[in-house]
């Protein structure tokens, strides 16, 4: 005896999202483009979660961020090959929570092995010492720091020498770099291709001729 239709259809509907091959759930994780389609999805299955996780090459994070080691150590064992990441703290207030502070920032250099992009916006816990960490970052190509109020030269100097991957610095609204020892290191490595300034009170025209034969390459 042949079984109905509504049995049918009842043994297809016991398949899951975990019966799926991982190549085919990748495949359809690609074809999602917004992030939080993305976060919804990988609610669906543990697997879906993993794959979601090392598929990520980008996350952009601010307030809400749990700021303590453990748990910037477990998001950033999530994404394993994130490329570029972005923290953002624009309308920041105290009553949003802890700001990303060095030791964060810290996690991060240490844990996104892959990280070739970084912006930092209106982070304003994340002083030289915090930024001498990004030195240990040898795969970085572009750090975009805006408006980052404890930032100087000394941190942007360690940088510039430690990452040895540079090709691209945006300096936006950075008000306390003002020594340019950074920008001469930057000409006579040759490296740089790409660099913006703007509204930074410490650093004038008269500044870039220090660039020397840098302009050269950009």
């Amino acid at each position: 005896m042949s079984s109905s239709p509504g049995r049918s259809w009842s043994r297809k509907l016991n398949y899951s999202m975990e019966d799926l091959p991982e190549a085919l759930l990748t495949e359809i994780l690609n074809m999602i483009t917004r992030t939080s389609d993305l976060n919804s999805l990988s609610l669906v299955s543990k697997q879906l979660y993993k794959i979601e996780g090392n598929q990520r090459g980008a996350i952009r994070v601010g307030s809400g961020l749990c700021t303590a080691t453990k748990a910037l150590t477990s998001l950033c064992a999530h994404f394993p090959n994130l490329q570029k990441v972005e923290i953002d703290y624009s309308g920041w207030i105290p009553g949003h929570g802890k700001q990303l502070d060095n030791k964060g920032i810290s996690v991060f250099s240490s844990q996104c092995s892959s990280m070739i992009d970084l912006t930092l916006s209106f982070c304003s816990y994340i002083d030289d010492s915090g930024l001498g960490c990004l030195a240990n970052c040898r795969k970085l190509v572009s750090p975009r720091l805006n408006s980052t109020p404890q930032i100087t030269s000394i941190g942007l100097f360690s940088v510039a020498v430690g990452c040895t991957s540079l090709s691209a610095l945006h300096l936006i609204g950075c008000d306390e770099i003002d020594n340019v020892e950074w920008l001469e290191y930057l000409g006579r490595d040759g490296s740089l291709e790409e660099l913006v300034v703007k509204n930074c009170k410490g650093i004038n025209h008269h500044d870039f001729i220090k660039f020397g034969s840098g302009w050269m390459k950009l």
